[in-house]
């Protein structure tokens, strides 16, 4: 049996360590934490008050202003990164079958802070008031759907969520779809933005966040990664 070899092309990472793969590569290979005390929303009624935040993230450097306003941050965090991984692969798409590339991104949560700031709104104002840009920018697929429209990417567009095993999912399916020879190159990972005051008190009352020398606990984060695959 033929097997066509997987090869990683180009990243695009944002995270809490840096907005780009150099700066959070660079981070992490001196040790730093992208972890600290939270200050984009209240956190003083809860146990733990510290995370990863992604910070000084400019969107404009990737979409129109108007068009970020349609997307929950999640959204415009795993675009910029598909945009930041598409350069660092150094492919030209114009010269590519777009028929044979395809898009495998997903999220575990979604856009959960849009999803809930629309649901306080249609209580407080009515339904008239809801953004008709509602489902388009909350759903997790749309990741996906949008960097396939933006770089006519026409192959499998997927977006598998599996929790907090999402972006590697993802991965793996999309390596399989090469491999498969379904198609010769795919833009992967994952994307999530859990620093909220929607989810931290789920994971919070489940007892997931707390202080612990054993390391049985764990803190949330942003965490942005994809990856151009290519045959």
């Amino acid at each position: 049996m033929n097997t066509r070899r997987v090869v990683i092309t180009g990243m695009g990472l944002i995270t809490p360590l840096g907005n780009d793969l150099n700066t959070s590569w660079d981070a992490i290979k001196n040790g730093k934490s992208g972890i600290e005390t939270l200050d984009h929303f209240d956190v003083s009624a809860f146990s733990t008050q510290f995370g990863g935040a992604i910070k000084n993230f400019d969107c404009s450097e990737y979409m129109e202003i108007k068009e970020a306003r349609r997307m929950d941050e999640f959204m415009q965090y795993g675009i910029a990164a598909g945009v930041q991984a598409i350069n660092d692969s150094g492919i030209d798409i114009s010269t590519i079958d777009n028929e044979r590339a395809g898009v495998a991104i997903g999220s575990g949560i979604g856009g959960i802070k849009t999803i809930e700031e629309t649901s306080i709104q249609v209580k407080d104002s009515g339904p008239r008031k809801v953004s008709p840009f509602f489902v388009p920018g909350s759903i997790i697929n749309m990741i996906a759907g949008n960097l396939s429209i933006r770089y006519g990417l026409r192959g499998p567009n997927v977006a598998v969520t599996t929790a907090c095993t999402t972006g590697t999912h993802n991965i793996g399916l999309a390596s399989n779809i090469i491999t498969n020879n379904q198609a010769d190159v795919m833009l992967v990972g994952g994307a999530e933005m859990s620093t909220s005051p929607w989810d931290w008190p789920v994971f919070a009352q489940r007892g997931h966040y707390r202080h612990a020398t054993t390391g049985h606990s764990m803190l949330a984060g942003l965490g942005i990664g994809i990856g151009m695959d290519l045959c």
